[in-house]
């Protein structure tokens, strides 16, 4: 009876083994508030990007109403990140969409509001900030961006 009751026990603690190991994670998840001049950001994109390339890819998260938010299961791994922050706004202007004939009268064509990026790169291509995730936890970090105002 041991006999057969032995492969059972084998396979038993091998899947436990296996699904606790799954659950456990190095990563963490992260949120916080993200503003301009102390005013929250309407719209935006923020990444977690590894200063070690073997932590893998970046890591973001949409910004809505000056607040972000990723869960555990897609957060970055614990470790040190550049965070990138980029947004757009509308210029006033409009322009032509690209579509149809270049060549059409003004009328004919279809226009949409012009976007400009405006976060100055020291936010997103050269960053100066950092973030340290933590595995296992709920990491906040919050940014206030200092921008002078359009001329």
């Amino acid at each position: 009876m041991a006999r057969r009751c032995f492969p059972g026990l084998v396979l038993v603690c091998c899947l436990l083994f296996t699904a606790g190991s799954c659950l456990s994670s190095n990563r963490g998840a992260v949120k916080g508030k993200v503003t301009v001049n102390s005013e929250p950001l309407q719209e935006g994109q923020l990444s977690f990007v590894p200063l070690d390339p073997s932590l893998g890819p970046s890591a973001g998260a949409a910004i809505i109403n000056g607040e972000y938010k990723i869960d555990t299961a897609k957060g970055p791994p614990a470790g040190e990140y550049r965070v990138q922050i980029n947004a757009f706004r509308k210029t006033g202007k409009k322009t032509w969409d690209g579509m149809g004939d270049e060549q059409a009268p003004a009328g004919k064509k279809a226009f949409v509001e012009e976007v400009e990026a405006f976060i100055p790169p020291k936010y997103n291509t050269d960053s100066e900030l950092r973030a340290t995730i933590k595995a296992g936890e709920v990491n906040v970090y919050d940014f206030d961006m200092k921008i002078a105002a359009k001329k």
